[in-house]
């Protein structure tokens, strides 16, 4: 929309309805990101060379998402082409056929194309299976890990293998974590695991091997929760892993998704040295709506408000259906028509552009006050400060915003429209206000 005119509050309209108390400043935001997959690409080769382009940059330019951070699947995610892994020879113990030739062709040059315009562009990876003669019922679906020495240590130099394979093909690998979802069988590559076999994992074979071939790469705890635990309590995996000082010392810190959104504001009080992440927002069922958008909003400001310092989009571009290989249809930032070529920039991609083009790396979320509730605040590192403010209401509201230890200029009047997500920017030294809004109507 149109930026409307901002007009200067009055000194004697206090207390603001939104305040902003940038003196009170919580965590470092790390930046915001999505996950490559082989579908997101095939789709996006359905584009014109020129809408590809622009694609690319709306997610990675700093005219668009801005994305500085991403996520690779390590083998076969649920949106892959079908299942594989990095080394489907079976029993081959020494890895001697390990492999990325098949990333080559649609991840890897998904990957390097926004690292055309994010060249410092900084990835981390997750396994949803292991290779299927790794685990206990040879398949790439359901099951678990053998639970052998030597399955362990060869699953453990595997993912060090990706690491290094990776960043040997120029992508730069900053993280990880030893699975996805491990409390989730599904018919889409999963693998289960309990808490105690994460520990020992992570203890005993995953950190000591990424420590001893000196990766310098962080390893995260990954979870989702636990759908009957209804509190907000930690899971048994997040106890067990965090509680023993041996798996803890080599983790970084801790992603959330999904039902783990009940934990994360606990787990920002037990383990205040881990830094926290939403490592793959809500994918919704492939409508693509504008209530689907509006979930996204109250998803991020939770999360954030919880100690996240990062956040992740599930699928950046899918095709119109959404489908998964495993028929499973879900929501996308962007989508691409098979047949037309159009490109749709769905209510998500707004939604997470209204913080991540904005909120720059290295910013704080700072304390917000005011009997408006739908707020959350940033400072960045040249001290401009960001306003996030949503209106649910089918009617629009004039707002009165205020920066506190700012001249009483700061204080400003505008009207939020109805239904909708604004995003304010206070330069520093008090130089310009801007405004980015988009109703969700």
């Amino acid at each position: 929309m149109p930026e409307p005119p901002l007009r200067p509050g009055s000194p004697e309209r206090t207390p603001a309805e939104v305040r902003v108390e940038q003196g009170t400043t919580y965590q470092t935001i790390d930046g915001f990101g999505g996950c490559f997959n082989e579908l997101g690409w095939v789709a996006l080769g359905k584009a014109l060379p020129s809408d590809r382009k622009r694609v690319l940059s709306a997610l990675f330019g700093d005219e668009g998402c801005a994305f500085v951070l991403a996520r690779l699947p390590i083998g076969a995610s649920d949106y892959a082409l079908d299942g594989y892994s990095l080394d489907d020879a079976p029993n081959d113990m020494a890895l001697g056929r390990f492999s990325i030739e098949r990333d080559k062709k649609r991840l890897i040059p998904f990957v390097k194309a926004a690292m055309a315009v994010r060249p410092t562009l900084q990835c981390w990876g997750s396994p949803w299976s292991p290779p299927a003669w790794m685990k206990t019922n040879n398949s790439y679906s359901k099951g678990s890990l053998k639970w052998e020495p030597d399955i362990l240590r060869a699953y453990a130099t595997y993912i060090a293998l990706w690491v290094e394979a990776y960043r040997a093909d120029g992508i730069n690998v900053y993280g990880l974590t030893p699975q996805n979802e491990p409390n989730i069988l599904n018919v889409y590559p999963t693998c289960l695991w309990t808490g105690s076999q994460l520990r020992e994992f992570i203890a005993d074979y995953l950190g000591p091997t990424l420590r001893d071939r000196k990766t310098n790469v962080e390893i995260w705890l990954g979870l989702n929760g636990d759908p009957q635990n209804n509190g907000n309590d930690p899971n048994d995996r997040l106890a067990t892993v965090l509680g023993d000082p041996k798996a803890n010392a080599f983790l970084t810190g801790i992603g959330f998704q999904y039902d783990s959104k009940k934990q994360i504001c606990k787990a920002r009080d037990l383990y205040p040295d881990k830094k926290l992440m939403q490592s793959e927002t809500e994918c919704q069922n492939g409508a693509n709506s504008w209530g689907d958008a509006q979930r996204l909003y109250a998803l991020m400001k939770r999360y954030l408000d919880c100690g996240a310092n990062s956040y992740f989009l599930w699928n950046m571009v899918l095709d119109e259906t959404g489908m998964s290989t495993w028929k499973w249809r879900q929501n996308a930032a962007i989508t691409v028509n098979r047949n037309t070529g159009e490109v749709t920039y769905n209510g998500e991609y707004y939604v997470m552009r209204h913080f991540s083009q904005f909120v720059k790396p290295g910013a704080k979320r700072v304390l917000t006050a005011g009997v408006w509730g739908d707020k959350i605040a940033f400072v960045n590192p040249d001290g401009s400060i960001v306003l996030v403010v949503g209106n649910t209401a089918k009617q629009p509201h004039e707002i009165a915003l205020m920066v506190t230890d700012r001249p009483d200029g700061d204080t400003i009047q505008v009207t939020l429209p109805a239904n909708s997500i604004n995003t304010f920017v206070v330069a520093s030294q008090n130089s310009a206000t801007r405004q980015s809004n988009h109703p969700l109507p």
